[in-house]
């Protein structure tokens, strides 16, 4: 399943998603470009909730605190992703999202993500002199959006 909407990156999830605790989803990333990528795997920052049974769920709690990151951790956490390269990565698909949510029902999970990469979300400020520098090189900054319903299953 295609989550984003950019011709040149596709960012891929196989569907229905199990929904083990504790486990990430693998999300396929593959540039269709001559062009290299910049993508940080925090960077999607926009609106994201589940749904069970086509009803919202309210999250049972929220987590505290937040992802800290120095300039110095940037070489370590973007994704340089080459022309025609594809890989398998973790992602965020809405690095704001504080929801703890309870799975313990049996029925249909969708997640639903509408979310943005760009260089106005909060993540990649921190990281903008290492992306400047990768900019200079003819790297781009994934400019994209996700609007999706992923299905998952127990």
């Amino acid at each position: 399943m295609k989550l984003n909407k950019s011709n040149d990156i596709d960012i891929l999830v196989k569907t229905p998603v199990k929904l083990i605790a504790d486990e990430p989803v693998i999300f396929t990333i593959k540039n269709n470009s001559n062009f290299t990528y910049i993508i940080d795997p925090y960077g999607f920052v926009g609106n994201s909730y589940w749904m069970l049974n086509n009803k919202k769920l309210d999250p049972v709690n929220f987590s505290r605190g937040y992802r800290s990151r120095e300039a110095i951790d940037c070489k370590n956490d973007l994704i340089i992703l080459k022309p025609k390269q594809k890989m398998d990565t973790t992602l965020s698909l809405n690095f704001m999202e504080r929801g703890i949510y309870d799975f313990s029902k049996a029925g249909n999970y969708i997640r639903v993500a509408e979310s943005r990469h760009n260089e106005q979300n909060g993540m990649p400020l921190i990281c903008k002199q290492y992306i400047n520098e990768l900019e200079s090189k003819g790297y781009r900054l994934l400019d994209d959006s996700i609007d999706a319903k992923i299905p998952f299953v127990r």
